[in-house]
């Protein structure tokens, strides 16, 4: 029922008004994986890697309705209070996995599109060390970019960032612990790849105020979630949203989440999720979240 409601919306161009409305925000896409192959894996419960001939679609159709801007760039727009082109868009990869190397850096680079992928460095470092991307294979989808595959891809101007050192929930640990796992990964990422401001993904998109803070404090230049919406001036930089491409979304769905339509369906719905789980549910329980809904 949703994919027909965005397939009615994308082919009457209302998604395309919705962005036009959207146009002073900047959208910050959240990628995964990209396989090779014609399908997505068949062992992927979590929709993570999309396949080729649609992210190509996806890219086709950024570059026809949006400036895709760097994360540095945007960062820079938001110091300097200068506002960024309308329609800009930010491209980043959660992960990285090998298929960053062999599938997504080579389209990115002969488009000369501007990304950010965020390594978890323990999986990092200990991957292999070959630097010869010679196309890709099916295990790309399930292992990791080697320090020197990245090393490799950041001389060519690709952007690296942290999503930490093993991937943990971040609001079940301690402060310490958190303050270890953003300080060694950072720490590696400096080290291995030589970039020296580093941007901060949460894992499972989760942060708090107190992690929020400690980011900002450890030098991080930012720090992404994957709460839905978009982002304008006021957006904290250290809780900044994104929209997740999951590997069934269709062009049309694709063209919703980029606009915004999705945030403001999730906007809209607010009201009446709130009066149904007072209804249905022990008012202790939490509300559901935008993510969990599938919004």
């Amino acid at each position: 029922m949703k994919k027909f409601l965005f397939a009615l919306l994308h082919v009457t161009r209302v998604t395309r008004i919705i962005a036009w409305l959207n146009r002073n925000r900047v959208g910050i896409l959240c990628y995964h994986g990209v396989t090779g192959g014609n399908q997505r894996p068949l062992e992927d419960p979590y929709k993570l890697h999309i396949p080729l001939s649609l992210f190509l679609q996806q890219l086709d159709y950024l570059q026809a309705n949006f400036r895709i801007v760097s994360l540095p760039e945007f960062l820079s727009a938001r110091r300097e209070r200068r506002r960024l082109p309308p329609g800009s868009m930010v491209l980043t990869f959660d992960d990285g996995f090998r298929n960053f190397a062999t599938v997504v850096a080579p389209q990115l680079l002969q488009r000369g599109l501007p990304a950010t992928a965020f390594l978890v460095t323990d999986k990092s470092f200990a991957a292999g060390s070959s630097n010869g991307f010679q196309g890709w294979r099916a295990e790309d989808d399930a292992t990791y970019l080697s320090w020197k595959e990245a090393a490799a891809l950041a001389v060519k101007g690709i952007e690296f960032g942290s999503h930490t050192s093993s991937h943990p929930r971040l609001l079940n640990l301690s402060l310490d612990d958190a303050r270890a796992e953003f300080a060694s990964s950072r720490e590696a990422i400096i080290r291995h790849i030589g970039h020296t401001e580093v941007p901060l993904s949460y894992p499972h998109g989760q942060t708090s105020e107190a992690l929020s803070n400690l980011a900002a404090s450890m030098g991080y230049t930012c720090g992404l979630t994957t709460a839905l919406g978009l982002n304008n001036g006021s957006t904290d930089l250290f809780a900044l949203r994104r929209t997740v491409i999951a590997s069934d979304d269709d062009l049309a769905t694709f063209a919703a989440r980029a606009s915004g339509l999705t945030w403001w369906t999730d906007k809209l719905l607010q009201p009446l999720r709130a009066a149904t789980i007072r209804i249905s549910k022990p008012s202790s329980l939490p509300a559901l979240t935008a993510k969990e809904l599938d919004i």
